[in-house]
């Protein structure tokens, strides 16, 4: 059913979050958070592939887990690239178009990572790949926390990551094995079948022409622009849930009085004094804190799945079976995502994060200590993966809460992409440690990792069910 116009037009000026708000959900929003995901899905593809195809690069390129970490590591470097410059780029020309040129971006480095001939050059494609892959993440969250009702904002948010990370997480490895497995021997691929896998991840491409062609602009970036019809039109594609207008279709829902009483509409004097806002009172504190969160949730995250199929090889499993194992693993990370879902809707951020790394840090010490044979591997691999999406899908909700619209994309892109920095760095220091004094040290770090982060998350402020309009209205 199409919202009412004339409740917006009431005597009594509303925000443009109450209106959105009092819309609830139409097949607008649905359509967005599909192809926002459906991105989403692939960027998590790529950030994984390297791990899933580290055995298989170590045989065709002679990649060691050192090469393979600093490879990993300069990709996540160009997703910090990318994820920042994104966010400033999303913020001064809008979230829906930076998505469909992140998307592209990353699907040509992909092809090209398939035609690599040696390590030197994988390096170079996997930094265009990353550029995109950053930019797509802190936009896509930005996109989808703007577009929907208070109510919902977090379960649309967080939903982003269950289905592109929980799922992806799975599906990334399912993905290798069928493509070095099956395909490969279909294909005759041999040893190249690792550059198939590269290659066909440049298909989601055409995604492109959707996100161009249907997805509307969100109301909150359109009114801070000072595009009040263009605003008008965004907000009666979402409350009728229709994709294509006539000029005769559109709903007065805002005007100078909306103007004069929505946060969105606040400017800072230069950009880059919004720009800067981040860093600065009163914004810093809570830039900072979540920003550490974020460097200790991926550096654990990223540490543990990039090294464990080598670590199980080095047990004695064969390069499928160790990937095999990775991706049963991984499926605890759906839970954890589901779980993060449900937080978002009934629990408040900061008892979803502290609990969830205490568990995280028990579940890997476990691991450590216990994880002998098949059974308990699966098992224990499968229980800290729910622990690291419940606490990595909650990180990614927050962000663009914390933020006002004038600088959500960037402030989002700063805590996410300082996430990625501890991606990219401590990997080196797990496969130094695993060299060099064995793998119970690499899980013993990823537990002081997550106490630390349980930590940092107590200084961040607490977002649930609050509308945005409410956290960042004049005087915030």
């Amino acid at each position: 059913m199409a919202f009412d116009a004339k409740p917006a037009m009431s005597q009594k000026p509303r925000s443009l979050g109450e209106i959105i708000d009092d819309m609830g959900l139409t097949r607008t929003h649905y359509l967005a958070l599909a192809l926002v995901v459906l991105g989403g899905l692939f960027e998590v593809f790529e950030q994984l592939i390297l791990s899933a195809l580290g055995p298989s690069l170590e045989k065709s390129l002679g990649i060691d887990a050192s090469t393979l970490a600093l490879l990993s590591t300069v990709s996540l470097i160009a997703i910090v690239v990318g994820g920042i410059s994104g966010g400033v780029i999303a913020d001064m020309l809008g979230r829906r178009s930076l998505l469909a040129v992140s998307l592209g971006v990353y699907c040509v480095g992909s092809v090209l990572s398939a035609m690599a001939p040696n390590s030197a050059v994988l390096g170079l494609t996997r930094i265009v790949t990353g550029l995109g892959v950053g930019g797509e993440i802190a936009v896509g969250l930005t996109y989808l926390s703007e577009l929907t009702p208070t109510k919902v904002r977090g379960v649309f948010v967080s939903l982003f990551n269950t289905i592109s990370a929980g799922v992806g997480l799975f599906l990334a490895y399912a993905y290798t094995l069928l493509v070095i497995g099956p395909l490969a021997s279909a294909v005759g691929a041999g040893d190249n079948a690792w550059r198939w896998a590269f290659g066909l991840l440049g298909l989601p491409a055409v995604l492109i022409f959707f996100f161009r062609r249907y997805l509307p602009e969100t109301p909150a970036y359109l009114l801070s622009r000072g595009k009040i019809e263009k605003t008008n039109e965004a907000l009666t594609r979402l409350a009728t849930g229709r994709l294509r207008l006539r000029s005769g279709d559109i709903h007065h829902y805002v005007d100078s009085q909306t103007v004069a009483v929505s946060e969105s509409a606040q400017h800072e004097r230069s950009a880059f004094q919004a720009l800067k806002s981040v860093l600065t009172r009163p914004l810093r504190r809570r830039t900072i804190a979540l920003g550490i969160a974020a460097f200790l949730a991926w550096g654990a995250e990223f540490s543990v799945v990039l090294l464990m199929p080598i670590m199980l090889v080095n047990r004695g499993y064969s390069v499928q079976g160790s990937v095999a194992f990775t991706m049963v693993q991984n499926l605890g990370g759906l839970i954890g995502c589901a779980i993060a879902s449900y937080g978002g809707f009934a629990i408040s951020r900061r008892t979803v994060v502290c609990l969830g790394s205490v568990c995280g840090a028990a579940g890997v010490l476990a691991f450590a200590l216990f994880a002998q044979g098949d059974t308990l591997i699966l098992v224990l691999g499968f229980l800290f993966q729910i622990f690291v999406l419940l606490v990595n899908t909650t990180i990614w909700t927050w962000a663009p809460e914390l933020f006002p619209t004038r600088v959500r994309g960037f402030g989002t892109a700063v805590v996410v992409n300082t996430g990625f920095v501890g991606g990219a760095l401590l990997p080196l220091v797990a496969s130094s440690l695993l060299q060099g004094v064995g793998e119970f040290w690499v899980f013993a770090i990823v537990a002081v990792m997550y106490l630390g982060l349980a930590l940092a998350a107590l200084f961040v402020p607490e977002t649930h069910r609050v509308p945005l309009e409410v956290l960042h209205g004049s005087g915030k």
